[in-house]
Order: C-alpha cells, then sequence, then structure tokens
C-alpha cells in the first residue's frame, strides 16, 4: 500500500480499471454477478484501488461497480476514483452535477474524482481545479486529480491551486509508451503527485496478444506498434521465463519499479490473480536494464511532451459532448 499524499488515502500498487465492463469498443457488456466475482479476486489479491468514469458505458461501468461493492459488502475495502468527463464546462455547478450523477449510480460517494481529459484553453484549468477543490472543501469528495494533463497543463493546474492540491494523474504509461519519463514523471514525483498509469499492457500487447480482438484494440496504434516489436517481446518474454511469470506481470512490475501506479482492466478473473503477481514480483537491476533497452524508442516515438492521445480532446466541448451522447459512451 502506498499513500496518496495530500489526502492520507492509502491504495494498493495496483488498481483494477472498469471500462472493459460496459463498454461498445471492447465489446463487452458484463453483469453484476460477472463484475462481482472480478471485484471479490482483486481484493482477495490486495488489490483495493479500482477506477471508473462517467463515461464509461455511458454510466453502466459505474453502475455495475456500485451495485458488486454493495452485493460484496465490500464498500470499506475499496478506494474508488471516478473521472468527470472533460467535456463538462468547468464551473462548480456542472461538476457536482456530474458527480451527483456518479454518486448515484454507484450508490456511495467515491473517494476521488479526477478530471478525465484537460481542456483545450490552458486559460480553463484554473476553472477546473478550483471547482474541483470546492467539491473537496465542501465535503462531497475527500481528494481530487487530474487525468491526461501534460506537463505544460499540470504546471498550470498547481500554479492555480488556492489550498487543496490535486492527489493524482493519470496518464497512459507502458513499455510501449513512455513519454512520460521526458519530464512529467520526476515533476509529479516532485510534487507528491502519483501517476495512475491507464493502458498499462497496451490493451494486452504486452501480455502477448499479437492480433486485435475488438475495436478498442484495432484503433490504438500503441497496440499495433508494441504487438509487432519482436525486440520487445523477446526482452518481455526472457525476464517472465527467468522469473517464472506471465509477460503481463513483467510488463506491470517494470511500472511499479518506477514508481507508477498501473490500472488494468480485464474480464477474467484469472488475469487478476496473474496481474497481482506484480505486486510481489521483484526485477533486479540486469531486468531493468533490458526492459528498459528494449523499449527505450518509445520515451520519443510518440512525441516529445505527452498529450491526450484520444483525438477526442482535441475537438470543442460541444462536438465532445454530442459524440459521446450518439455512442451512449466509451
Amino acid at each position: 500500500m502506498i499513500e496518496l499524499r495530500h489526502a492520507g488515502i492509502k491504495v494498493s500498487r495496483l488498481g483494477l480499471g472498469t471500462w472493459q465492463f460496459s463498454s461498445k469498443l471492447w465489446g463487452k457488456n458484463l453483469t453484476t454477478t460477472q463484475v462481482s466475482l472480478l471485484l471479490s479476486t482483486a481484493i482477495s489479491q490486495g488489490i483495493n484501488l479500482i477506477d471508473t468514469a462517467e463515461i464509461y458505458g455511458n454510466g453502466r461501468s459505474e453502475r455495475l461497480l456500485g451495485e458488486a461493492i454493495l452485493r460484496l459488502d465490500a464498500r470499506e475495502k475499496v478506494v474508488v476514483v471516478t473521472k468527470i468527463a472533460g467535456f463538462r464546462k468547468p464551473v462548480f455547478e456542472e461538476f457536482l452535477r456530474a458527480f451527483k450523477n456518479s454518486h448515484k449510480r454507484l450508490g456511495f460517494k467515491p473517494d476521488v474524482v479526477l478530471h478525465h481529459w484537460p481542456p483545450r484553453n490552458i486559460n480553463e484549468i484554473c476553472n477546473v481545479v478550483n471547482a474541483l477543490e470546492s467539491l473537496v472543501a465542501q465535503g462531497y469528495v475527500a481528494a481530487y486529480g487530474l487525468s491526461n494533463y501534460g506537463l505544460k497543463e499540470l504546471r498550470e493546474a498547481l500554479n492555480c491551486v488556492r489550498k487543496i492540491e490535486p492527489v493524482a494523474n493519470q496518464l497512459q504509461y507502458s513499455l510501449a509508451y513512455r513519454v512520460v519519463e521526458k519530464e512529467l514523471l520526476e515533476y509529479m514525483k516532485r510534487n507528491n503527485i502519483a501517476l495512475l498509469a491507464w493502458s498499462p499492457l497496451a490493451k494486452g500487447a504486452l501480455a502477448g496478444l499479437t492480433e486485435p480482438k475488438n475495436l478498442a484494440q484495432r484503433m490504438d496504434g500503441v497496440f499495433k506498434a508494441a504487438s509487432k516489436d519482436e525486440k520487445l517481446q523477446n526482452a518481455l518474454n526472457h525476464v517472465a521465463v527467468r522469473h517464472g511469470v506471465s509477460k503481463s506481470t513483467v510488463a506491470l512490475a517494470w511500472l511499479i519499479s518506477k514508481g507508477a501506479i498501473p490500472v488494468v482492466g480485464t474480464t477474467n478473473p484469472a488475469r487478476i490473480v496473474e496481474y497481482a503477481k506484480a505486486l510481489s514480483l521483484s526485477l533486479d537491476g540486469q531486468d531493468i536494464e533490458l526492459l528498459d533497452k528494449s523499449s527505450e524508442k518509445y520515451v520519443e516515438h510518440w512525441g516529445l511532451t505527452y498529450r491526450q492521445p484520444a483525438p477526442l480532446a482535441s475537438m470543442p466541448r460541444s462536438l465532445q459532448m454530442l459524440l459521446v451522447t450518439l455512442m451512449r459512451g466509451i
């Protein structure tokens, strides 16, 4: 367990993501019974950090998660993080409305709320931060954070803080996407901001998957690059065989060694058991060096600075909302 600074909340070094619970992009639509099994398995493996968002399945992932937690009587055993969509107008009233809707779907207050992606206009970041601070100050939520905020946006966000600082920034980070290592990772460490790593297995490519099985994977350039990267796959396999674990366990343990908290998704309870082995896997200097060198091109391959990868964030706010509404979530 590690403590989220500024909030005193203790979370596991590995988190469970819920995007796949209900998603057209993943082609998944689980039942409460299936989610309950996933959640009970995660808890049994020492995982207490659960990540969701209002746009996952148009709110259905939140609803399924809440039903499972209540069915298992596990509210005190988990830390729930949800995300307010980046298309929300950055004012307190709008954020409060979104938060209350998440509260209603979950059946309880989430512990942490993140802003899913930054506004196109950097001048609006102060509005975002101050609205999130107000949610905490008025007792709606214990802590807040950000998501997909690059170095420029994060610096601006911290400059905007009045009193309550963000506890986390959720970013894409994996052996196949290392852009955060340019400056952002160290900046976050200096400011005691936890890095929650999304897509830590490059949507399955770092687990050894070679061909896409759904739209989420087919649309992902990182999946395509990693699945075809023989040098990286051979390095993962070498370390995995050496330790008697899977490639995915090694990829997650590498992220943990970098100080990140991987948030990994699955619909298979057995995978959770496999992933949780990363919590006890200790990679030595030789392992880290091999993995670092085999993936070093991905520090700059995707750009010199971190930017929200999804094209959605580059659209006008009204178009973002329209697209997500028409898709009934992602």
